[in-house]
């Protein structure tokens, strides 16, 4: 009884469990977890939702390849969910390097 007591008062205090999504606020500060989320007024619906990868990018570099990526600074919706997308497209004799300093 006094587990299910402790269980039900930590459910009850944990903001997180409290918020059903986190849309990014771009203009603030960055930190580890990610940016601050926007104040439920300011949630627009175009901040879950991206078009982006449906759109190949150009082969213009040597390694025949491009990779068109979501996270949360083109995806808002994404913020405090661990998680992002990518789309990699590979030409005809294309490679994928090992590592690549190109910019997104």
């Amino acid at each position: 009884m006094i587990i299910l007591i402790l269980f039900s008062f930590l459910l009850s205090s944990s903001h997180a469990a409290a918020k059903d999504f986190c849309a990014a606020d771009l203009k603030a500060r960055q930190v580890p977890g990610g940016y601050q989320c926007k104040v439920a007024e300011e949630v627009v619906v175009d901040d879950f939702v991206f078009s982006g990868l449906n759109m190949a990018r150009n082969f213009s570099d040597i390694s025949k390849s491009a990779i068109n990526i979501a996270s949360v600074d083109r995806f808002p919706g994404l913020n405090s969910l661990g998680l992002s997308m990518a789309r990699l497209d590979l030409s005809v004799g294309g490679a994928i390097p090992m590592q690549s300093p190109c910019c997104f």
